[in-house]
């Protein structure tokens, strides 16, 4: 394969978007579709997007008056219906201007922004909420510019609340919501839409989910409208698949949906005419709104001034509004994740196409467009997901297109046409239930993608299916607000039972089954599995707080207590319990006190808690409880702690090794293992006299609780010479003679004399100084030799997370600590010498080790 200097292997590469304050700036590309071949805008697809955006300007101008209808028609009081054609003339205009915003300051070129069904019942809870008391003050008079207060002032906290949480970066934090609350919620919502639908067409109201006047609604005056309704919804569940069976090659599928929605509209206007019926007529039998008087657009700021507005209601619907800024950020986050998920990459003209959607940049966007609204009494609008998913699939791929819609809609905006007084009400009660229906559906079918749990020999849905239920339920005899609070609490309840039922002890061991990194010799080994299982090794996981504290608590103190159970203390009690929290994430104050009780308890029977591997929360939590009180050289200095007086100093250098003992355990990484600095005479292990509580890792831990074992148990009995001697070169750092080496190792007398031309003797390095040749020999008689693996290309994942079994400072891990009388490197000369190592993603290090802990 050949390759020409001057056609580069790649295209070159695409400029990136340019971004501004308010979100990114267009560029000329991705407004208007242009000629792949010559640049100039291409005239057909050009109309293509023409089309398209008229076609959901059709939509959003009938989503607009579907939103003031949930928010203005769904009341008894007068107060508030009378405010219809005005919030018709506030939805269009938030519509108009959302869209516009969007389309000039938005990232995905063909998403349209419009008004929400979601938005538009919370909005309408807040303004019953508002008439209810006024009316029981006598202020009726306050009801209507209070209710515009609300939906002003809910609307720019919503903005300002989604600008910061976009320019923070935690935007995304909305999607780790409970999913069974957001689903219970949407059901509340199909619930109120359903309920809605039905009181509008049949002129009935409804309280709870029944009608208040039951002979009014089983009436024929309000149950034809009813039956209409019915055979609508009908229409548009079952319609578009109908006609995509019937007709399965069309290329006109895509409008089937648009033409099951409008269709029952245009059979209730050819039975009107031939029916003879007036405008007139339908308003006063109520299938129709009454005419209105010719309003100006500018209406919308003149009608009701703000400072007539009462602020005592205002203040106490603060809850709500913040309800309101939490569903509109969540609806957000998935309505960006359901349009980009459903194509693969960005439409022509876009700089980036596979360029990851920012979630924040979205939501800062969305804000300022809410600011703008509010501003100019407008409503919140966001990413309206069905609408800018059939705008790019009908053509709409370009702003051009979304600003066609958006122009469409300020046609009527401006225009002030009465539209309500012409579409019948059982047609916008159809719009608004076909969704709701598809939302209820939705939530009670949701216990099929959740595991069933099993009682008494049944299968039953899921715990979290009822928070759903209970949401819906909740809200269905008070209102929205009640039922998404009752769904986070039911979640709470739910997290806290589970989190209590889960063990927060992963697993545990003895010391005779796991040891440290340490080698040791023969008889130490056979001293550990006789009195090891002394050493109970516990290895915590998840998040400590006053439920699985109290479990744990127990846990351990039933451990330690059991033993006295036996009969013969001395033989069966455990003396030493060491703690492994590498995966614990926190711990609450109240599972430290239960912690701090236990240890209390189990110190009465003798046995000494340890701790390890804590991160800093966790550390500081034990430490101001003086549950932890004396943590060893190294945790002190790797937690910037002071250290006094010369026992507790060990070097001053700055060469530290990470000891991660527990390989695929994840060490934190803020309490890596650090060796300090090494000296001549300074001796391999600590002192067994030091009293410590806390270390940094598992292998520290296992060291100084097993010294311990091995000075009580093992070397306050007779012994042979260099088993005493060895322990001695550990001790104090004296250099082990070399009859004791040979006794050791199993060579003949005088063994290391004969070798001794042969070999290089290397005295006084320091602590964490590499050895020159990584592939020799190596006889220890002083000091100690670390044997550590380096990824050599420093590799690391995604968001900072350390390779497995690497996750020590410098991403090193430890193999084998090798103390005085040990051999290292056998397997590597012989295997190097066959050149059979060879793993170039690692390389294997020698290093002077002078672990105090041992």
């Amino acid at each position: 394969m050949t390759c020409n200097g001057a056609e580069p292997l790649l295209p070159p590469s695409r400029r990136a978007k340019p971004r501004c304050i308010f979100g990114y700036l267009p560029i000329w590309s991705e407004c208007v579709p242009l000629n792949s071949d010559t640049g100039s805008v291409d005239s057909v697809r050009v109309t293509a997007n023409v089309l398209a955006g008229c076609i959901i300007g059709i939509r959003q101008t009938l989503t607009g008056i579907v939103s003031a209808t949930l928010v203005y028609t769904g009341s008894e009081y007068p107060e508030i219906t009378d405010m219809f054609p005005f919030g018709i003339s506030m939805m269009w205009y938030s519509t108009m201007a959302g869209s516009a915003f969007y389309a000039v300051f938005g990232r995905l070129q063909y998403n349209t922004n419009a008004t929400q069904e979601v938005c538009a019942i919370l909005y309408g809870a807040m303004a019953q909420n508002a008439a209810v008391t006024l009316r029981k003050v006598g202020r009726a008079d306050q009801i209507q510019p209070t209710i515009l207060a609300l939906i002003v002032s809910s609307t720019m906290l919503t903005g300002i609340c989604s600008v910061l949480l976009g320019k923070l970066g935690v935007g995304k934090l909305m999607l780790r919501f409970p999913t069974p609350v957001t689903s219970g919620f949407l059901g509340t919502i199909g619930f109120f839409l359903v309920r809605t639908a039905l009181q509008v067409s049949s002129g009935v109201q409804f309280v709870n989910f029944y009608p208040v006047d039951f002979g009014a609604f089983f009436s024929m005056h309000s149950l034809a409208p009813v039956i209409c309704l019915m055979v609508m919804v009908a229409l548009i569940r079952n319609g578009p698949s109908a006609i995509a069976k019937a007709f399965p090659n069309s290329k006109l599928l895509k409008l089937s949906g648009l033409f099951c929605q409008l269709c029952p509209l245009g059979l209730f206007y050819i039975v009107v005419c031939l029916g003879g019926f007036s405008m007139g007529t339908l308003s006063k039998n109520g299938w129709t709104y009454p005419t209105q008087a010719s309003r100006s657009f500018a209406s919308l700021w003149t009608t009701y001034d703000l400072r007539d507005a009462d602020v005592t209601v205002l203040l106490s619907n603060f809850p709500s509004m913040l309800m309101l800024v939490m569903m509109s950020v969540l609806c957000t986050m998935t309505g960006v994740l359901g349009i980009t998920g459903k194509f693969r990459m960005g439409p022509d003209g876009d700089p980036a196409p596979m360029e990851t959607v920012d979630f924040d940049a979205e939501l800062t966007t969305v804000g300022f467009a809410s600011i703008f609204a509010a501003l100019s009494n407008g409503v919140v609008t966001f990413h309206r997901l069905g609408s800018s998913i059939q705008l790019r699939m009908d053509g709409g791929t370009h702003r051009l297109a979304v600003l066609t819609s958006s122009c469409f809609v300020g046609t009527f905006f401006f225009t002030s046409l009465p539209l309500g007084h012409y579409i019948p009400k059982f047609f916008l009660g159809g719009l608004f239930m076909g969704s709701g229906v598809s939302f209820l559906e939705s939530a009670f079918l949701s216990y099929r993608s959740l595991p069933p749990q099993k009682f008494m020999g049944y299968r039953l849905p899921s715990p979290q299916y009822w928070v759903t239920v209970a949401c819906i339920l909740v809200a269905t005899f008070s209102s929205p607000f009640h039922g998404i609070g009752a769904g986070l609490v039911l979640s709470l309840v739910i997290f806290l039972w589970d989190s209590a039922q889960s063990s927060p002890v992963a697993s545990m061991s003895t010391g005779s089954h796991t040891v440290s990194r340490t080698f040791r010799p023969f008889w130490e080994l056979e001293a550990l599995c006789q009195h090891g299982h002394r050493i109970l090794l516990f290895y915590l996981q998840g998040q400590l707080f006053f439920g699985s504290g109290q479990t744990l608590a127990s846990s351990l103190v039933e451990a330690i207590e059991q033993d006295l159970l036996g009969g013969a203390v001395s033989e069966r009690m455990s003396e030493y319990c060491i703690l492994s929290f590498g995966k614990v994430t926190s711990i609450d104050a109240s599972a430290a006190e239960q912690l701090r009780m236990a240890v209390k308890r189990v110190s009465e029977h003798g046995c000494k808690v340890i701790f390890c591997r804590m991160n800093s929360q966790v550390f500081d939590a034990l430490s101001t409880l003086k549950v932890v009180t004396a943590p060893d050289v190294d945790l002190r200095q790797l937690l910037g702690l002071q250290t006094k007086g010369p026992s507790d100093v060990v070097g001053e250098d700055s060469n530290r090794l990470t000891d991660a003992s527990e390989v695929g355990d994840a060490s934190p990484p803020t309490l890596s293992r650090t060796l300090s600095c090494w000296g001549e005479g300074q001796p391999f292990k600590s002192s067994i006299y030091e009293d410590y509580d806390a270390f940094d890792d598992v292998t520290d831990a296992l060291d100084y609780t097993g010294d311990r074992l091995l000075e009580k148990y093992l070397y306050q009995s007779s012994l042979k010479g260099y088993m005493l001697e060895y322990r001695n070169a550990c001790s104090t750092g004296a250099r082990l003679a070399n009859e004791a080496f040979e006794a050791m190792n199993l060579l003949p007398e005088g063994f290391l004399t004969q070798i001794q031309p042969f070999c290089a003797i290397q005295m006084g390095l320091a602590s964490g100084q590499r050895l020159a040749e990584d592939d020799a020999f190596c006889f220890v008689f002083q000091g100690a030799i670390a044997v550590v693996n380096e990824l050599s290309d420093q590799k690391q994942t995604s968001q900072g997370v350390s390779i497995k079994g690497f996750q020590g400072r410098r991403q090193k891990r430890l193999r084998k600590r090798y103390p005085p009388g040990s051999i290292v490197g056998k397997h590597e000369f012989v295997l190097n010498s066959w050149q059979r190592l060879c793993d170039t993603g690692t390389t294997t290090s020698r290093v002077v080790s002078s672990l105090s802990s041992h």
